[in-house]
């Protein structure tokens, strides 16, 4: 007899339930801890319930838009370091989880605030960003003497970055814009990337005005970044550092995430709503959503270590999250339950 009509209600289970694929095992999850910001359940509520009360009635936020005090973004992060828009109320803590168990342990050696941006290529020193004398800049912790070294001064704001070519840092610059040099009020920052050189100098790698969210290959020949418009959504791009390769757009979105073998990229498509997570390869080749999730923004993905998962922050309402999925798009699952994650880098 045939199993058609019993395979087809399987389906049609599984689909109502929402599980989208085999449901994730613990043991398919790697071991490597992420890096993120950290807000305990108590924090996560009071900080929702701040959010909440944006949305009443005479305020400046609408329903359904996202938590504007969230800061998700590269323009999010600088506007409140220059005092264009309002701060978290309650900055989270740079910590640590453990992914297979939970665990998180909060690193008492960063400020809170602090914003982690990439692994060393050893998995040793943690590059993130933090506040110093008014701006932002980089600083790196080494895991073991729990040591931290600051790596960027001011005047201006370094405000991201990632481990390029021999180890050296690919770093964001920005500034506030020369008065009347932008088109609109919303675009009065300018920033773009450069590389890092070891007596502290930097040669600029992208054009600006508003270049952001580097995430750098394994073999640090490669780096993608959000370019954003004015007037338009932002657009990943790739840089190489290969001579007669020139830089190209890949496809609109932000948040790009280069997969530990280089030959893929994960990144946030946020022209429609709500946010949803996508990807494409190197070349250009195989754009696609990645997962269909269950309706919530999805932001920040990040893969892991051996390239099987990717972990990003799911909005529901005014909380954050930590979520994974295999790179395949099936078994959503919840990494943290207890507190809001985001910023997650594994």
């Amino acid at each position: 007899m045939s199993r058609a009509p019993e395979r087809l209600a399987a389906a049609l289970a599984l689909a109502a339930c929402g599980c989208h694929g085999v449901a994730l095992q613990r043991h398919e999850i790697a071991r490597q801890p992420i890096a993120f910001i950290f807000h305990s359940e108590s924090e996560a509520r009071e900080r929702a319930e701040a959010h909440a009360r944006l949305a009443l009635p005479g305020t400046s936020r609408t329903r359904g838009e996202p938590s504007v005090l969230h800061l998700n973004s590269l323009r999010d992060h600088l506007e409140a370091a220059l005092g264009l828009r309002d701060a978290d109320p309650i900055p989270g803590r740079l910590a640590l989880l453990d992914p297979r168990s939970g665990r998180v342990t909060p690193l008492a050696s960063a400020q809170r605030g602090a914003i982690p941006l990439a692994w060393s290529a050893d998995r040793d020193r943690l590059l993130f960003a933090q506040r110093d004398r008014g701006t932002l800049q980089l600083f790196e912790l080494d895991l073991e003497s729990q040591v931290v070294s600051q790596r960027t001064i001011g005047p201006d704001h370094h405000p991201q970055g990632c481990y390029g070519p021999d180890g050296r840092l690919v770093v964001v610059i920005a500034k506030r814009a020369p008065r009347g040099s932008t088109p609109t009020a919303r675009a009065s920052l300018v920033s773009q990337l450069a590389l890092m050189h070891a007596d502290g100098s930097f040669a600029a790698i992208s054009p600006g005005p508003m270049d952001g969210d580097p995430s750098c290959s394994s073999d640090g020949a490669s780096v993608a970044y959000a370019r954003s418009f004015a007037r338009a959504d932002s657009e990943i791009w790739l840089h190489s550092f290969e001579l007669g390769r020139p830089e190209h757009a890949l496809a609109p979105g932000r948040e790009p995430a280069f997969s530990p073998d280089g030959e893929w990229i994960a990144y946030t498509r946020s022209e429609k709503i709500p946010p949803t997570l996508w990807r494409i390869r190197r070349d250009g080749s195989g754009r696609s959503r990645l997962g269909w999730g269950s309706g919530s923004a999805e932001y920040g993905p990040a893969f892991s270590p051996d390239g099987a998962l990717v972990v990003y922050e799911s909005q529901a309402g005014d909380r954050y999250r930590l979520s994974v999925r295999r790179f395949d798009g099936t078994g959503d699952s919840v990494l943290l339950a207890d507190g809001d994650g985001t910023h997650a880098v594994w």
